[in-house]
C-alpha cells in the first residue's frame, strides 16, 4: 500500500490521521507517462541531441546497413549530403561510383529503377523480438520504410525509428571504400 497511518503530534493522542503519501501514485504515474510518450515516438524515443544540428558519418560500401545510432521522428526533415568514391567489385577498375551510384540498374538491387550503388536509406521501427525456445533464433517484427538518397536529397522521413544508411546493391561482400554523409536535422545549411 502506497500510503500509511501516522499519528500527528499536534492533535490529541486518541485520534490517527492519513499521511498522505504521494510518492507511490506519483512514482507510478511518471512511469506510465515515460512509456506511453516513448511508444510514440520510436522505440528508444527521438535523438534529442540530433534534432536541429549536424552530424557526419561514414558509410561503408562493404556492409549492407550502417546503423546511424540515430532515431527520428515521423515528418522530420534531413538534408543529407555525400561525398565519396566506392568500388562495387575490387579490382574492377569499371566499377567505381560516387554517391549517385553507376549508371546501371538491376532488379536485384534495394532500389531496381536507380543507379547500383547509390547511397540510400531506410528507417526501421522495432514491433517486437520473439525467440524461439527450441532454436533460439531470434525473429524481429519490424516495420521498414527505405528511400533514396544519392549524392544530395532532403528526405521527410517516412516513419519514427531508427535510422540505417546503405548502399543500393544486394551483393555487397566483394566492395570497397566508403561515402562521407553530412546530415542536418531540420533545414538545409546554407
Amino acid at each position: 500500500m502506497f500510503c500509511h497511518l501516522k499519528k500527528d503530534s499536534s492533535e490529541p493522542k486518541d485520534r490517527w490521521w492519513h499521511d498522505v503519501c504521494l510518492r507511490g501514485p506519483l512514482l507510478l504515474l511518471t512511469l506510465l507517462l515515460v512509456v506511453m510518450f516513448s511508444s510514440f515516438q520510436g522505440q528508444e524515443g527521438i535523438d534529442k541531441e540530433a534534432e536541429g544540428g549536424v552530424r557526419q558519418l561514414i558509410v561503408a560500401a562493404n556492409q549492407s546497413w550502417t546503423d546511424t545510432g540515430i532515431d527520428v521522428a515521423e515528418d522530420l526533415t534531413i538534408y543529407f549530403e555525400a561525398t565519396g568514391v566506392i568500388s562495387l567489385q575490387k579490382g574492377n577498375p569499371m566499377a567505381y561510383c560516387g554517391p549517385d551510384g553507376l549508371s546501371l540498374r538491376t532488379v536485384q538491387q534495394p532500389f531496381p529503377d536507380k543507379n547500383i550503388g547509390a547511397l540510400i536509406g531506410k528507417v526501421v521501427f522495432l514491433i517486437s523480438v520473439e525467440i524461439d525456445e527450441e532454436t533460439g533464433e531470434e525473429t524481429r517484427n519490424e516495420i521498414v520504410k527505405e528511400f533514396y538518397i544519392g549524392e544530395e536529397n532532403r528526405v521527410k522521413m517516412p516513419i519514427s525509428g531508427r535510422l540505417f544508411l546503405g548502399i543500393n546493391e544486394n551483393v555487397v561482400g566483394d566492395n570497397s571504400g566508403e561515402f562521407k554523409v553530412l546530415l542536418q536535422f531540420g533545414v538545409r545549411p546554407s
